[in-house]
Parts: C-alpha cells; structure tokens; sequence
C-alpha cells in the first residue's frame, strides 16, 4: 500500500510540473494553441491520470478524454486547439515551440527515468540496508566512561591499569613481587609460570583493541538461557566472554555462537577447543593452583600430563592452539574476593571460599568494556531441589552445597551491579 501511495505521489508531482511548464511557455500561456502544446497537455494529462488514479482534473474535460486546454491555461481560453495552427509571426516564440517539440520527442525517456525512480523507491522501502533510505542501526548506545564511573562507586581503588593477561617481561624485573599465593597472586609459582608464559601470549586481537567502545557480553550458563531464543541478541556485540565447558553447538538459537573469551580452568576444559569456540576465540586460564599451570605446560608442550592435585581429572589431550592461549592475571580474582564478596585474602585452608567463574568474568568486563551486558546468571530458588542450574545438564543445586562458592553471596553483589545500572541483565534474574 505504501509502494502504492508513493507512485502517485511522484506522478502527480510529475503532472504538476508538467501544467507548469505549460503556463510559463509563451505559446500556451498568450493563447498560440499549436499542436506542440495540445501535444504537452496530453502528455501532462496522462501522467496525471496515472496519478490520480480514476479521479478527474477540475473542470468539464472532454469527449477523448483530454482535459480542455482552456480550462488549465486561461490564455487559451475562447479558441480552438488545433494541430495544425501556428503563429508565423512569431520569431522569438520559435525557441519554447522547438522545446516542446523536444520534450515531445523524449517524453518516452522521461517516463523511464521516472519509472527507474520509482523502482529505486521500492527497492528503498523493501531493502532494509538501503543507501537512499538508510535505516537506524538496531544496535544498543555505547556510552564512554560510563561504566568506569559507575563502577568507582562499588570498587575501592577502582583503576583500569593492570593489563588483562599476564605476560612474560612483567617477571623478569618484577619490582614488587606478588604478596598473596593463587587465585590472587603468583607467590610460590613464578617457576612453573616463567615456563608457561614462554609459550603463550597476552595480547589483545586487533579487532578488540581498535575498537572505540567495546560493547560486552557476558554469557553465564544458567538454566535461565534454556528456551530464551537470546542467541541473535548477544552475537551482536563487540566482545561474548563464555565460561567453563558451556556448550554453542546445539544450542546457538538460546546462547549464539560468538565466543571471544572463554574463560576455564583445568577442570572444566571438557570442551572441544575446535568446535566449541571460534577460530580466533581466546582460552583463557583462570589459575586456582599451582597445578594449573603445570597442567597447562604440560598441555602445550606435550610433556607427561599431570593427574594428581586436582578435585576432578582434567582432560590429558586438548586440542588447543598455544596462540589463543591466555594467562588471566590474578588480580582480578582478587579485586572480585575482596572488593565485591569482602572475602580475606588468607583463609584456612579448610574454610576456602573463592569466586565463581562468572562472577570474575563480570569483574574483568568491568575493566575492559565500555558497555556490560549479562545473561543466564543467577540460581533457581532454594526450595526449588530439582530445577537444573545450567542450560545444558541436568545437575541441580544441591551439588553446589559442597562447593567452595558462596552463591547467594554473589547474588548479592550482582544486584547491587544492577541497581547502580553498572550492568544490565539481558534475561531475568
């Protein structure tokens, strides 16, 4: 219908230009009623009938269906329009009756043009992506600084200078070495870690770094992302953090298939490097323990593999590139324990609490991105015993009971994050 409206627009302006010229061209307009201008009345008949539909021009109109030449151009008024009459005398008069004659001739030309317009309109209206009508970008504002603003308020100290991934030079002149032992600092494990970092690296891809405002998402794996068709919504950003084992494959319609960080320790490295990440995905490892670096050489040097000293085995091959592999600098498990969960950094080792996995990847978003998102955090009710608390496994939360996290804890800190409008929470939580 709207194709519609706009092709009558454009012939009725079309026939409204064409009357113009009419009146303004001395033959016409003092009553030299020559058969170029009955011609260019024709011409400005038919195109206005196309545009007006089956509606008639003001006035009586005619027998053959024109309208009457003296009813538009009151110079012609009272005398007959005739093919063959023609003022001799008129010698200036002979340059408007050559460009009727021409307007006459090419009037087939015009009608193109104007059709190929017209197709450019529909084209416009029907193609999204158009260059003549270009349509605003679905994609989410991205305010600079906001988010580092925001987060002073909830981080003490709040600072963006620590790099995100640890790297070798930072251990040959270490100034200050690092007071705490994993998960927040490196005490006791600079050996095995000088061994590690000599075969992985800790930059940024390009493609990241350059961006101007980095628009983040981070995708937990709560059962919340069952059914939640979010998968379009969050390939959409800049950067997707995934954690752990959670799987794309199979479920790309609930949680995408974009994966730019993937964050995992030994433990959970049951995944396919290959299949489960992109190409240019980053492996980030979150050190929990010394052994977790030694795994992780072992790995990717091809050495014995290392068995003892964990909770649960990790996987002995792992198909993994040593140039997607990443190092995740303590501090941001530190910055998460102390500053969002108020933990000690010194626990019996008994009591140990530490973050999850999702919680430090909202943190180091915090510290990376101009703009968080988040989707499928938070835990089923208490009572609820038997909803699942992944999208893609049926473990409930009464495995979390022995666990070393505090979850309601966490909740806590999130809400708060949402609160402040620090992040915003693409599912419910």
């Amino acid at each position: 219908m709207l194709r519609v409206v706009l092709v009558r627009r454009g012939l009725r302006l079309l026939s409204r230009m064409c009357f113009t010229v009419c009146r303004r061209l001395p033959s016409c307009s003092t009553g030299i009623a020559g058969g170029h201008c009955s011609r260019l009345v024709r011409l400005c008949r038919a195109v206005d009938r196309r545009g007006m539909g089956t509606a008639e021009l003001p006035g009586r109109g005619r027998e053959d269906g024109l309208v009457d030449p003296a009813e538009l151009l009151p110079g012609l008024r009272g005398q007959t329009v005739t093919s063959g009459s023609r003022d001799e005398s008129s010698g200036p008069r002979l340059m408007p009756l050559l460009l009727i004659k021409m307007i006459n001739k090419s009037r087939g030309k015009i009608l193109g043009v104007l059709a190929l317009f017209l197709v450019m309109v529909w084209y416009s209206i029907y193609r999204e992506d158009s260059f003549y009508f270009p349509v605003q970008e679905n994609k989410t504002m991205c305010p600079l600084g906001e988010v580092e603003k925001k987060a002073a308020q909830l981080i003490g100290n709040y600072t963006r200078d620590h790099p995100l991934f640890l790297q070798l030079k930072d251990y040959f002149w270490v100034k200050t070495p690092s007071p705490y032992e994993l998960p927040y600092g490196t005490k006791g494990s600079e050996d095995v870690l000088l061994r590690l970092l000599s075969i992985t690296h800790y930059s940024l891809p390009e493609s990241i770094q350059s961006l101007k405002c980095r628009r983040c998402a981070v995708v937990g794996n709560g059962h919340r992302l069952r059914n939640s068709s979010m998968g379009e919504t969050i390939n959409t950003y800049d950067v997707v953090i995934r954690l752990n084992n959670a799987p794309v494959h199979g479920y790309e319609q609930d949680v995408g298939s974009k994966t730019t960080m993937r964050l995992f320790y030994p433990e959970s490295a049951h995944f396919n490097p290959r299949t489960e990440n992109n190409p240019d995905t980053l492996l980030v490892l979150v050190p929990f323990k010394p052994m977790d670096f030694q795994w992780m050489e072992a790995i990717l040097n091809d050495k014995k593999r290392v068995r003892k000293g964990f909770w649960r085995q990790p996987p002995l091959i792992w198909d993994a590139n040593p140039e997607r592999v990443r190092i995740l600098n303590p501090y941001y498990m530190e910055v998460t324990a102390a500053k969002l969960l108020n933990l000690p950094m010194k626990q019996p080792r008994k009591v140990k609490q530490k973050p999850t996995t999702g919680l430090l990847a909202i943190t180091l978003a915090l510290h990376f991105c101009d703009l968080v998102h988040i989707a499928g955090f938070g835990y089923p009710d208490s009572a609820n015993k038997k909803q699942t608390i992944h999208y893609y496994e049926q473990i409930t939360l009464k495995s979390m009971a022995a666990s070393e996290h505090n979850v309601s804890h966490e909740a806590v800190a999130i809400k708060r994050m949402l609160e402040l409008g620090l992040v915003k929470n693409l599912t419910y939580f």
